[in-house]
């Protein structure tokens, strides 16, 4: 969870210096690794940015490009240019969709690890994402998402199971040619548990149904817990 009003406070320290490197860094030249890991850090920064900006917000969808009409898809939050990335201005969607998505086709954990600052994404890893350590982070960040009962709902014991709607919604990243991409995210879920519910998914003996995506800020609350649980009964 983000205390967005203590970065709002020292975002010249906390935030801003982190921003201006984003800027002047080209990744080029760095491993593949290394590329992806400064990719998904950006993103989650220029989430951050978004929020910190429009202070105090319900949800990231309640910030709206500045004298102009809100048109869903059109002018959404994540198709605003919210901070130079690479030595050009960069949009939410252009980060996820142009960049990770189309050029690390082969890595869909990052839907672990990317956070827009809604409730039902997964948490924001307290540490950057580095190339050295991608691999362990990305796992671990699936790991903690797939096991945390406010984002997916893999009860042991039962034949239910509910999804976060990310895996509907990007299943097909995660799905190899003619594999759907339901069986696909529950073979990637079962190398995520040891007990039963791993032999369940590996089999797809689940009934599977996902969760409503709950859009409210991923705002730590006064007494350091999260500021709602995720919508979706």
């Amino acid at each position: 969870m983000v205390d967005y009003a203590r970065l709002q406070e020292n975002q010249e320290t906390a935030l801003r210096p982190y921003l201006r490197a984003l800027a002047r860094t080209d990744p080029s030249n760095l491993s593949e690794d290394a590329r992806l890991a400064f990719w998904v850090n950006a993103y989650n920064a220029l989430a951050l940015k978004l929020i910190v900006e429009n202070y105090p917000v319900e949800s990231i969808r309640d910030v709206k490009p500045s004298g102009l009409p809100f048109i869903p898809k059109v002018n959404s939050p994540f198709k605003l240019e919210v901070s130079e990335v690479a030595g050009k201005k960069r949009t939410l969607d252009e980060i996820e969709h142009d960049i990770i998505r189309k050029e690390f086709p082969e890595e869909p954990r990052i839907h672990a690890a990317v956070v827009c600052a809604a409730m039902s994404c997964p948490e924001l890893r307290q540490e950057a994402y580095t190339g050295a350590r991608l691999d362990d982070q990305l796992d671990d960040q699936m790991r903690m998402f797939l096991r945390n009962e406010n984002k997916n709902r893999i009860p042991a014991g039962e034949n239910q199971i509910r999804l976060s709607k990310i895996f509907d919604w990007y299943g097909g990243d995660f799905a190899q040619e003619g594999t759907s991409k339901q069986t696909a995210v529950m073979d990637m879920a079962a190398g995520y548990f040891e007990d039963e519910r791993a032999r369940k998914l590996r089999r797809g003996t689940y009934d599977v149904s996902y969760l409503d995506y709950d859009w409210s800020l991923n705002e730590q609350s006064d007494d350091g817990g999260e500021g709602r649980v995720a919508s979706g009964e």
